[in-house]
């Protein structure tokens, strides 16, 4: 693949209207990252806790994850942004592509970096299935267990929104602990700094900072509790990540699922999407219009 592609999140439901984008251009047990690489370092399963808890910051190894449940209440919560979100990527975008060129957008990198050779056989532009336009980005399925298989873009700044049309062959919500996005205090590759992931265990979408847990509001750590996206449809994401005040937002489909506030402050400099699996199972991942910007971006109307 070369390297140069360009694209423009809540979850729950399916979204066939046409992207405003111009289409140009948990805890789980990790693996050896493969011959030359590194290693995973989130580990572990462990008893939730509820009640507002705060990241630690501690090495990422630790055995044991805790949860908490997001805090706080649309009313009365993290800033929500500037600007009206229309679902078209802002002149102020750094990050905006709808998978229509040939290869990977321009401004994202393969990781891990490790395996770039790899990049042509792991992540394909599939012009079969799409949200919008006539293609979308195919991260197709590799081991059950540690598979690490992302793009990372630079981040506007410790602050920013992400919108991401997302697709998957199995339930997104699994039981085990994967990670299909994150905003980052490195550069995208394993263990180059702090990570806070979108990811999924206990049959829902939650946040993971090693092995840190925030459930969605009103979730327990039980399958049934929380929301799980439907395999086989395209969901519209959005979140919001503040560094500066530790506050974290996800969206599915408009609804706001997640609201952490206060969590560990961090200098974001990188945003990576597509898959990350601890445990599986293996699967097919879609994202489509995939925007990152200072401003909330939204869905499409």
């Amino acid at each position: 693949m070369t390297s140069g592609w360009l694209s423009c999140v809540a979850l729950v439901g399916a979204v066939s209207v046409a992207a405003g984008c111009d289409g140009s251009g948990g805890g789980g047990d990790g693996g050896a990252g493969g011959a030359g690489g590194s290693e995973s370092t989130s580990s572990g399963s462990g008893t939730p806790v509820t009640g507002s808890g705060s990241a630690t910051s501690g090495s990422a190894t630790s055995a044991s994850a805790s949860a908490s449940s997001g805090s706080g209440s649309a009313a009365n919560t993290s800033s929500t942004g500037s600007g009206t979100p229309t679902g078209a990527c802002p002149p102020s975008a750094t990050f905006c592509s709808g998978f229509e060129g040939a290869g990977l957008p321009e401004g994202a990198t393969y990781r891990p970096s490790y395996q770039a050779d790899q990049a042509a056989n792991n992540m394909v532009i599939d012009t079969a299935i799409f949200h919008a336009g006539a293609s979308s980005l195919h991260v197709k399925p590799g081991d059950p267990g540690y598979d690490w298989r992302m793009l990372s873009v630079e981040a506007p700044g410790p602050t920013f929104w992400v919108r991401l049309y997302v697709r998957s062959s199995v339930d997104i919500g699994q039981t085990d602990h994967n990670a299909f996005f994150q905003a980052m205090t490195g550069n995208g590759d394993p263990n180059a700094g702090d990570n806070v992931e979108v990811a999924e265990q206990f049959c829902q979408i939650l946040l993971n900072l090693h092995d840190a847990l925030v459930l969605q509001e009103g979730a327990t750590a039980t399958c049934g509790s929380g929301t799980k996206l439907p395999k086989d449809t395209w969901h519209c994401m959005e979140a919001y990540f503040d560094g500066t005040k530790g506050d974290v937002q996800v969206y599915a489909n408009g609804d706001k699922i997640i609201d952490k506030t206060n969590w560990e402050k961090l200098d974001f400099k990188t945003f990576s999407f597509g898959y990350l699996g601890f445990h599986g199972p293996a699967r097919s991942m879609w994202y489509d219009d995939v925007a990152v910007a200072p401003e909330r971006i939204g869905c499409a109307p």
